[in-house]
């Protein structure tokens, strides 16, 4: 049976990629800053192969990437609320430097989207009200993360047996073991 449901934590989040309203297309990331604090934040999911490593596109002066460069164990949190599903993800990330890579992914980004990596400033910095954000004709700061598995968590809630089951990679298998909910 774990490996039943391995398969469809696979198949939700290949599905998450090419239907918009699907509840894990959104997930949660969690880094570490500077100062060892927690930090989280709402992801969309742009990558997912058959190991599960998941990759994001980000603007490459976040704060997440001066995080994990510092720091790059990170967790995942993916949650179907019709479903009662969450699926935590415990992974190291790696960030993308590979230039023929990065070209290859920005060329096949919608023009709508790739305003969001063209901002004058940073993520984060103070402007004066929402329609101040000035952006830039002919640079980007687009960067991609993936985050490779290093251990994955399956709950889910149903009466009358809660079910758990936690993943683990092993000599490039996954190897799943129930657990008390």
């Amino acid at each position: 049976m774990p490996d039943i449901i391995f398969s469809s934590i696979i198949r939700d989040l290949k599905a998450a990629l090419t239907t918009r309203d699907h509840s894990f297309r959104y997930f949660t990331l969690a880094t570490t800053d500077n100062y060892g604090i927690p930090k989280i934040r709402t992801m969309v999911l742009r990558g997912a192969d058959n190991n599960l490593n998941i990759t994001i596109y980000t603007d490459k002066r976040s704060s997440k990437i001066s995080h994990i460069a510092k720091q790059n164990r990170v967790s995942l949190l993916f949650f179907d609320p019709e479903r009662l599903v969450q699926v935590s993800i415990q992974a190291k990330a790696k960030i993308e430097e590979d230039d023929q890579t990065l070209k290859n992914i920005w060329e096949n980004i919608p023009q709508k989207s790739k305003k969001d990596y063209t901002t004058k400033f940073a993520p984060g910095s103070e402007i004066q009200k929402p329609e101040a954000v000035d952006y830039l004709e002919n640079k980007h700061y687009f960067s991609a993360i993936t985050f490779v598995p290093e251990s994955i968590e399956y709950l889910r809630l149903k009466k009358p047996n809660h079910m758990r089951v936690l993943f683990k990679k092993k000599n490039s298998n996954w190897n799943g073991n129930y657990l008390v909910p």
